[in-house]
């Protein structure tokens, strides 16, 4: 009991640093995203504030079972759910608009905010996701798992939009940034699915 009582703080802890480099990296990267036009820029963007927003539905999740035990299997169900259906609307967006951006034939341009943002996220993004995931097969919370991968698929679209801004400006694939969102779009979709419908992981 003592263990997974340190694994809930552990848990909090790790949702709270979601809270502060999500919300404040994502609104920065939809910013230069608009104005550089880099649709994977904005994917990473949206899903970091999209990330910042499940973790504070985790923090509501663990504390409450911190103090209402009885409820954590009820709390756990239902902030998996959450969790799955916003990974399958980024799904949804991500898909529309990278779509949209290879009829219109739109190349993204080179943000210098962007790309620094995009760099330290690479670099800090995957140790979190990994935390996050650990911690979550120690508690058998589904809803951290999910959360781990928005997590781990920012690092991921960090990694893309770095590529494939580098394609497009070395060689002039300007359809390497919607169609590495595409893929991306599709992963979400299935991690959202499985989330929708429970994860099999229980309550220790």
């Amino acid at each position: 009991m003592a263990a997974r009582s340190q694994d809930l703080r552990h848990a909090l802890v790790l949702s709270a640093i979601s809270i502060g480099w999500s919300g404040i990296a994502g609104s920065i990267a939809v910013y230069a995203a608009v104005t550089s036009g880099s649709l994977s820029l904005l994917g990473f963007g949206v899903d970091a504030v999209i990330d910042a927003i499940a973790s504070v539905t985790l923090i509501w999740r663990f504390i409450a079972e911190t103090s209402q035990p009885h409820r954590a299997s009820l709390v756990e169900r239902r902030a998996e759910q959450i969790i799955g259906w916003v990974l399958m609307a980024l799904a949804v967006y991500l898909a529309v608009a990278s779509l949209q951006s290879l009829a219109s034939s739109t190349q993204p341009q080179e943000s210098q905010v962007g790309l620094v943002l995009l760099v330290a996220s690479v670099l800090v993004l995957p140790g979190l996701a990994l935390a996050k995931n650990r911690v979550a097969r120690r508690l058998g919370s589904g809803s951290l798992r999910a959360d781990s991968v928005l997590t781990a698929v920012a690092a991921l679209l960090a990694a893309i939009s770095l590529a494939s801004l580098a394609l497009a400006d070395l060689l002039g694939f300007w359809w390497a940034d919607a169609i590495a969102a595409l893929v991306v779009a599709a992963i979400l979709l299935k991690e959202g699915w499985s989330s929708t419908r429970g994860s099999g992981l229980e309550i220790a």
